[in-house]
């Protein structure tokens, strides 16, 4: 089995298509998409449809739920905000009813449970390797035979193994999944990259060969941020930057915080 995993698609077509362009000549067996279709881009109704045409086993992220009125945007940014607004008045009956459904976690075949956030929340964002491998262990204890786990959320691609800690991907964006342990991978976000290079980001986890391949596809960005503006929408809002000097701070805070 071979899945083509997506994440945190945030209603870019654009970035969704390139991403889908590549897992189609990949030839991958099925789908896996860990929530977030919505929120921040300019055509969520479009990004509903092509996840629902994959037939996608698919959990909710909390950009969908906030969208559909099941979760408060008290965690929001002012952009985010602003976009959920929006996508609010723009989502069409069709895609409420696909997202309404969604659940929040699934198990997939192959011994991989999906998630967004967390397997408790989805607007936690799992972020260093002791969150990680809390996440892990609530794995063994409630799904026994599963080997993976797949978050999103947080934006940034991660594989992170139980008895090895955090794996770095070798040549051409492959990690090894180490036999008899556990896995925490995030593929990343397809639609609204985070790091320094817009980039459309996703995997194939090859549950047979035990590995998983990271992917940075370059997408059509001007003709996204067109879209955002004639939609009256952020134009950067498909590509936030890091910020090295607020990212370090989040992080001390976050450090201080869990003391």
């Amino acid at each position: 089995m071979r899945y083509g995993v997506i994440s945190d698609v945030h209603a870019n077509l654009h970035a969704l298509e390139a991403a889908l362009r590549v897992l189609a000549k990949a030839g991958v067996d099925e789908y896996l998409c860990a929530g977030d279709l919505v929120g921040y881009g300019p055509m969520p109704n479009e990004c509903v449809a092509a996840v629902a045409e994959l037939g996608a086993r698919c959990v909710v992220g909390n950009h969908d739920l906030i969208a559909l009125g099941q979760l408060t945007e008290e965690r929001c940014s002012d952009l985010a905000r602003k976009s959920l607004a929006w996508t609010r008045d723009e989502l069409s009956s069709a895609s409420r009813s696909f997202l309404e459904v969604l659940p929040r976690v699934i198990v997939a075949p192959g011994g991989v449970v999906v998630g967004h956030g967390s397997l408790d929340d989805p607007q936690q964002y799992v972020r260093d390797a002791a969150e990680r491998m809390a996440q892990l262990r609530i794995l063994e204890r409630r799904h026994e035979a599963a080997r993976v786990l797949v978050l999103g959320h947080t934006h940034r691609r991660v594989a992170h193994g139980q008895l090895v800690g955090t794996l770095r991907p070798g040549p051409g964006g492959s990690v090894t999944l180490e036999p008899g342990g556990r896995h925490l991978l995030n593929p990343g976000s397809v639609g609204q990259s985070r790091q320094r290079t817009a980039r459309s980001r996703f995997m194939i986890l090859d549950i047979e060969q035990s590995c998983a391949r990271f992917y940075g596809v370059r997408y059509d960005v001007a003709a996204c941020r067109r879209a955002l503006r004639q939609r009256g929408l952020a134009p950067w809002s498909s590509h936030v930057k890091p910020r090295p000097l607020r990212d370090r701070a989040g992080a001390l805070l976050r450090t201080a915080t869990a003391r």
